[in-house]
């Protein structure tokens, strides 16, 4: 495979969004779309016998469009393209210099022990797609980012999840799962360039109620590499964040926090409601440009998903909402409004 051949990302940000299944991993798919920050991960947590052998500075996106919906949906997602080194492609008779690297972005209370099946099969289908358009299959590093309450106890091999005789473990496929596991590492390792700090940072810590110190610190050091625009979106989403998943800090509290490093002002009205005029906004347009009761439907159901981002509670299915009639799917989303303004 050539560079000619690694397709661009042709996702935009809206199209991932609707893809991200809680607050968390809308987080980390933000700090993964600045390219030093996803080479800064790559360089000081995956496991160094992997790192080592990879050139970090030709890390790019990859596409990853053609995943199916379905799929698409159970995860959030970050495919990056990355050359190996001169050594390995030497030593191995390498045809290409490529390899993918898959990170699973995976936030869960209680680890997943199908997370394995579910990588598997999203390795498989990038290789298909890499046959049906006649390009080479590449190697693919899966790699998985937890953030659980608990610490990851599930299998992280396939051989673990199917024990099989000696006689047998020939015909296992040997996937494995490195697993970065968050919670339980300590600050010190936490190393990266100051966005992906920021992003440890709050997911970390972003649900313990002594948040606002640790909160400080990587604000402190944000503030002497982030331009004032830069700093205001990013103050945006580190709002809508901790809104989500630790609404007792209070919105007018992280502002005061973040006055101390930036002159910047949040738009007028509450986090929450920003986020609801936006789902509706977005429900709105739709209907208008087709014109049909389904847009509006549409958009409806993309509003009680946002809300119930917000609140933190699993995201209706399709199947769950494709059967309601439009008013039962405006007084869902009307509850869900009234829930968050009561919490605010």
């Amino acid at each position: 495979m050539t560079p000619s051949e690694i397709e661009p990302s042709k996702t935009d940000s809206s199209t991932r969004d609707e893809a991200i299944q809680s607050p968390y991993d809308r987080l980390l798919n933000r700090a993964l779309q600045h390219v030093e920050a996803a080479r800064s991960l790559l360089q000081f947590h995956l496991p160094f016998d992997v790192a080592s052998n990879l050139k970090l500075q030709t890390l790019a996106p990859a596409d990853t469009s053609f995943i199916d919906h379905n799929l698409r949906r159970r995860f959030a997602d970050r495919l990056f393209s990355v050359e190996v080194s001169d050594e390995i492609v030497e030593n191995l008779g390498l045809k290409n210099k490529f390899v993918h690297l898959l990170v699973l972005i995976d936030h869960k209370s209680t680890a997943d022990p199908l997370t394995l099946i579910q990588m598997l099969g999203y390795i498989v289908r990038i290789w298909e797609n890499a046959i049906e358009n006649k390009r080479a299959i590449t190697p693919i590093i899966p790699w998985v980012i937890y953030n659980g309450i608990r610490p990851w106890q599930s299998a992280k091999s396939l051989q673990e999840l199917m024990p099989v005789p000696d006689a047998r473990k020939q015909y296992v496929p040997g996937l494995e799962l490195p697993i970065l596991d968050i919670g339980r590492t300590a600050d010190a390792a936490l190393v990266g360039e100051p966005i992906l700090q920021l992003t440890f940072t709050l997911l970390k810590y972003g649900r313990e109620p002594n948040l606002e110190v640790p909160l400080r610190q990587v604000l402190r050091l944000l503030s002497k590499s982030l331009s004032d625009q830069q700093a205001k979106n990013w103050l945006d989403t580190i709002r809508i964040y901790i809104m989500s998943v630790n609404p007792a800090l209070g919105e007018e509290r992280i502002n005061e926090l973040a006055s101390e490093f930036w002159p910047v002002k949040p738009e007028p009205g509450s986090i929450a409601d920003q986020l609801i005029k936006k789902g509706e906004a977005r429900g709105e347009v739709r209907g208008e440009a087709r014109g049909e009761a389904r847009g509006e439907r549409s958009g409806e159901m993309r509003l009680i998903r946002t809300l119930q981002s917000i609140l933190h509670v699993p995201l209706s299915s399709d199947d769950e909402l494709v059967g309601k009639s439009l008013e039962e799917l405006r007084s869902i989303s009307e509850s869900h409004q009234q829930q968050i303004l009561n919490r605010s």
